[in-house]
């Protein structure tokens, strides 16, 4: 029998008891299992994920306690002036995993972890991030996420219609030309790192995609008119994004490996709904 211990988080959790059992407080862990809220973001700051305060606890119920602030004016690696109007994915699935590297003991089964299953369609620009839910996890040190994204025959009636049928979705302009950039086949990305994220209390553990360093990192001075860039139009060029991955020739490329290299994860240990320095953070 696989002996890996894998709990599934429902898109629709189980009222909002669970919910209350974590806001922007924690709870001491009992039975070796801690409650843990996982949110997804984008951030257009370079290395923080935005946030707002909620003077009263319980509408953590219905409000998040994180938010995404809308991209402003961004550059990309060339310097040229980005302003990015739609960043949408679909997750699948979401794993939490307290290995930072792929082992014989994961691919055997025998590696603790703990799976949110979606479908999640995320809006990166949102006022306020999506939830993933909530649940019991092993008490441990996490050092390794892994994100699944997969196109969905179902979206909510605010997505974009370029969502439709793909699994990212971006618009932006960039020195005035009109970028669109979209994956329809389905994609893997892992966030990792030796420090980890220590849950050993009830925890809200964020995702965020920093959107700011994202662009920053791609050069698009070849975008010189409007462009769709997608699979069969992947926009080749050289040396794009070499802090993403030097071998990349084209900005498809560049795009779907870049999620992963501005991917952040944090848990908001001092109860202020917000990463700090301080505070446990895994980052690639």
């Amino acid at each position: 029998m696989n002996s890996k211990t894998v709990k599934t988080v429902k898109t629709v959790i189980a009222g909002f008891a669970a919910l209350s059992m974590v806001g922007c407080s924690q709870q001491t862990a009992s039975s070796g299992t801690v409650s843990t809220a996982l949110t997804m973001t984008g951030s257009s700051q370079a290395s923080t994920i935005a946030k707002y305060k909620i003077e009263h606890p319980w509408l953590n119920l219905f409000m998040p306690a994180a938010m995404a602030l809308p991209a402003p004016a961004m550059t990309d690696a060339s310097g040229a002036n980005v302003t990015l109007s739609k960043a949408w994915v679909v997750v699948k699935e979401v794993e939490l995993e307290m290995t930072e590297q792929v082992s014989s003991a994961e691919d055997d089964g025998a590696e603790d972890s703990i799976e949110f299953s979606g479908p999640f369609v995320v809006d990166l620009l949102s006022a306020a991030p999506t939830s993933f839910g909530v649940a019991e996890v092993p008490a441990g040190v996490y050092r390794r996420i892994k994100m699944k994204l997969e196109k969905d025959a179902v979206l909510p009636a605010e997505a974009p219609m370029g969502l439709a049928g793909n699994s990212i979705y971006f618009e932006a302009t960039v020195a005035g030309n009109q970028l669109t950039y979209s994956a329809d086949d389905g994609t893997e990305f892992k966030i990792s790192g030796a420090g980890g994220i220590n849950l050993g209390e009830s925890s809200n553990v964020l995702m965020a995609i920093k959107l700011a360093d994202l662009f920053k990192m791609i050069d698009l001075s070849g975008v010189t008119s409007n462009v769709n860039i997608t699979s069969s139009n992947r926009v080749a060029g050289v040396n794009l994004c070499p802090l993403i991955d030097s071998s990349a020739q084209d900005l498809y490329t560049c795009f779907r490996k870049g999620l992963e290299a501005a991917g952040k994860l944090g848990k908001d240990d001092d109860g202020d709904c917000e990463i700090e320095e301080h505070e446990d953070e895994v980052e690639d």
